[in-house]
């Protein structure tokens, strides 16, 4: 018994004072994670209110509420991971990645249109929280990559289409490489958040050789012979060059082989993108039949019309008829009168 006294007055504190410390010490605990979700909500709303501000000054003709819609999307993407490593970092990325992105949609006041972005930013978000984030040598290496890619592609057009300008072709390549450096920097898409392995690089590569007939036919709608062929002399700006503009969509085409490989849809996505070519077919079959209708309309107001000018023609000709006839008649009836009291007087003189 007395041990234990000993041993308590040797610790050099009060036991009331040791549970003080104890109680404060879970208190700060406790205010601390309060001071850190606080912060952590506090930066969420400044960049749900950043991404709200570039809706605004790029604006979509989208209903007030289908912009909340959109908002609440990116909330709820990013709700369900106040804990990962590197929160602010990744709502960072959000910050600068979400203008370009905004500015680059085809936006428009159909539905299924909006579903599919709806779908996509959640893609793009879950993703983002998700993943690990990429270092400076996983960065530089990507960069690395994609200037690959982009002179591989480069490199392939002008051994199939040889009459083109080599620096319109560079400066295309140039052009891809900028932005996709530009994206490397803030990795909202999943593409760019991380390198690929060797084996998605070849079938990258692949698939962009197989679909080499399909350059051919981008060549065709730009003019063929007509308009590539022949080299501009003088001072057409390069960016409406028709070489560049070959390079340009040719060297786009990378971009869904590399989205096919290294980062597939989800399901949500693929129902949503199904979802909205369905309702482009309803649309087009619709316009289709009323454009079917329309023209059986016209062959059936033609007729009509035409039937209308032949009866009010014999109503014309009947009413012609009638009117001279009466004409005629009258004219009959007055000489008759004129008549009548001549022949009268010469019978009563007879008598």
């Amino acid at each position: 018994m007395r041990c234990k006294e000993r041993q308590r007055s040797d610790s050099g504190w009060p036991a009331g004072i040791s549970c003080g410390f104890i109680l404060l010490a879970v208190l700060s605990a406790g205010l601390a994670g309060e001071a850190t979700d606080s912060a952590e909500s506090g930066l969420l709303e400044q960049v749900l209110a950043a991404v709200q501000d570039c809706m605004a000054r790029s604006p979509a003709p989208w209903a007030d509420a289908w912009q909340r819609e959109y908002g609440d999307t990116i909330r709820q993407a990013i709700a369900p991971h106040p804990d990962i490593g590197q929160y602010a970092m990744r709502l960072e990325i959000l910050s600068r990645g979400f203008q370009p992105y905004w500015e680059g949609l085809q936006k428009g006041q159909d539905k299924s249109l909006f579903e599919v972005h709806c779908a996509e930013i959640r893609w793009y978000l879950e993703c983002l929280m998700e993943a690990g984030l990429p270092g400076e040598e996983e960065s530089h290496a990507l960069r690395n990559q994609y200037k690959d890619l982009f002179h591989y592609g480069a490199s392939s057009l002008l051994t199939q289409f040889p009459f083109l300008d080599p620096n319109a072709v560079h400066r295309a390549q140039a052009d891809h490489l900028a932005q996709c450096y530009h994206r490397i920097e803030a990795p909202l898409l999943p593409i760019y958040l991380r390198p690929f392995s060797q084996t998605e690089m070849d079938r990258i590569k692949q698939r962009w050789h197989d679909l080499r007939y399909a350059r051919v036919d981008l060549w065709r709608q730009l003019g063929g012979d007509a308009s590539i062929s022949a080299r501009d002399p003088n001072g057409r700006p390069i960016n409406t060059h028709p070489h560049y503009l070959l390079a340009q969509r040719s060297l786009a085409q990378l971009q869904p082989h590399i989205w096919a490989i290294a980062a597939p849809a989800p399901g949500y996505y693929r129902s949503a993108v199904a979802n909205h070519i369905d309702a482009q077919k309803h649309r087009f079959r619709s316009k289709s039949q009323a454009w079917t209708q329309e023209r059986r309309m016209n062959a059936e107001v033609l007729q009509t019309e035409y039937i209308c000018f032949l009866l009010a023609a014999l109503l014309e000709t009947a009413e012609c008829v009638d009117t001279s006839v009466a004409i005629r008649a009258q004219k009959e009836t007055a000489s008759e009168r004129q008549d009548s009291p001549a022949k009268g007087g010469g019978a009563h003189g007879c008598e």
